[in-house]
C-alpha cells in the first residue's frame, strides 16, 4: 500500500547500506539508489548522507523515517482490518449443480484450502441436465452462476465460457446389470463385438468423433448408436430398458442403479474441470487463481 520509493527508503534506513537493503529487496544496489534519488529529488531535500560506511539519515531523513514507519503500521493494520472484514462479510461463489455434473468436485477440491480462505462460502444451485437448461445455465454466467464443474467438452459450450481443466475422466461402458458382460471387472474391445454401443451424438465433441472413428475403423463389429448431443437421465434409463450399452464414465458409475460401469482396455480420457464466465467478477477471478495456484505441477 505504501509507494515503492518510501518502501525502499525505510528499507535503506533500516538496513543502513544501499547494498544490503538490496539484498533484502530482491534487487540490484544501482535500483535502490535510483528510487532514492527519484525520492529525494520529488521531495526536495536530501535523505542520507553518504560515506564509505553506509549511510545515516539526515535530519530530514529521519522526519521522513519516523512518519514512514507510522504510515508503513498503519498500512497494515489497515490491510489486515480489510481482510477481516472480507472473511465476516464473505464472499459467495454460486455453484451450478446437476446429477451429472456435481459440485462436489468443487467441495472436495477446496476443502483443504476452506481454513485458509474462510472468507470463501459456495452456494450450490441446482440445474438439470436437459440440453435447453444446459445451454441456459452457460447463458447465465456470472449472472446465476459464478462456477460450473463437470465435463464440458463441446465446441458450442466451451465457445460460451471459458474452461479451467482439472483432470480427466476415464471412458467406460455401462452395461444393463442382466446382461452377460456384466459379470466381467473389466471389458475388452472384442467384448462389444456384435453389441449396440450408445454414445452422443457426432459434431459436438472433437475428442469423441476422433473416438468413434477409430472404433469404427478398427472395430466395426461394434455397432455404435448415436444419442443426443448431450445426456441426460433418460439417455440411462433407454439403456437398462432397451439392454444396450452405453459410453460412459468413471464418474458416472452411480448415476443408473441398474447400470454396472465397467473399465475397458483402452486408453481414453474426457476432460473435467470448471466453467466460469468469458469475463468472470473480480472476485471469481481471485477465487480461480487460489484454486489454480493449489493444483499441482
Amino acid at each position: 500500500m505504501l509507494s515503492q520509493q518510501l518502501q525502499v527508503f525505510l528499507q535503506v534506513a533500516d538496513c543502513g547500506s544501499f547494498t544490503k537493503a538490496a539484498k533484502r529487496l530482491l534487487v540490484t544496489p544501482a535500483s535502490v539508489m535510483k528510487h532514492i534519488n527519484t525520492l529525494e529529488s520529488r521531495l526536495g531535500v536530501t535523505l542520507f548522507k553518504r560515506d564509505k560506511r553506509g549511510v545515516v539519515l539526515t535530519a530530514a531523513g529521519q522526519s521522513l523515517y519516523q512518519d514512514g514507519k507510522k504510515m508503513a503500521a498503519l498500512a497494515d493494520h489497515a490491510a489486515a482490518k480489510a481482510k477481516r472484514a472480507e472473511q465476516d462479510e464473505g464472499i459467495v461463489i454460486r455453484v451450478g449443480s446437476s446429477l451429472l455434473n456435481p459440485s462436489k468436485v468443487l467441495t472436495d477440491l477446496w476443502a483443504p484450502l476452506r481454513a485458509t480462505y474462510p472468507q470463501y462460502k459456495f452456494h450450490i444451485v441446482p440445474y438439470t441436465d436437459t440440453k435447453e437448461e444446459r445451454f441456459a445455465v452457460i447463458a447465465a454466467l456470472g449472472e446465476t452462476f459464478d462456477l460450473l464443474v463437470g465435463t464440458f467438452d463441446s465446441k458450442t459450450i466451451r465457445s460460451r465460457a471459458n474452461y479451467l481443466i482439472l483432470g480427466g475422466y476415464r471412458l467406460c461402458v455401462a452395461v444393463p446389470e442382466g446382461h452377460p458382460l456384466a459379470a466381467k471387472k473389466m471389458l475388452s474391445i472384442q467384448d462389444l463385438h456384435g453389441e449396440r454401443l450408445v454414445k452422443v451424438k457426432r459434431g459436438e465433441t472433437e475428442r469423441l468423433d476422433h473416438f468413434q472413428d477409430v472404433l469404427q475403423l478398427t472395430h466395426p463389429q461394434i455397432i455404435v448408436e448415436e444419442a443426443d448431443y448431450y445426456y441426460d437421465l433418460d439417455t440411462f434409463n433407454a439403456c437398462e430398458q432397451n439392454g444396450t450399452l452405453l459410453l460412459t464414465l468413471d464418474a458416472w458409475a452411480e448415476i443408473h442403479p441398474s447400470l454396472i460401469t465397467l473399465p475397458v482396455e483402452w486408453d481414453y480420457t474426457v476432460p473435467y474441470g470448471i466453467l466460469y464466465a468469458k469475463e468472470p467478477s473480480p472476485e471469481v477471478s481471485r477465487f480461480l487463481q487460489i484454486l489454480k495456484d493449489s493444483l499441482p505441477g
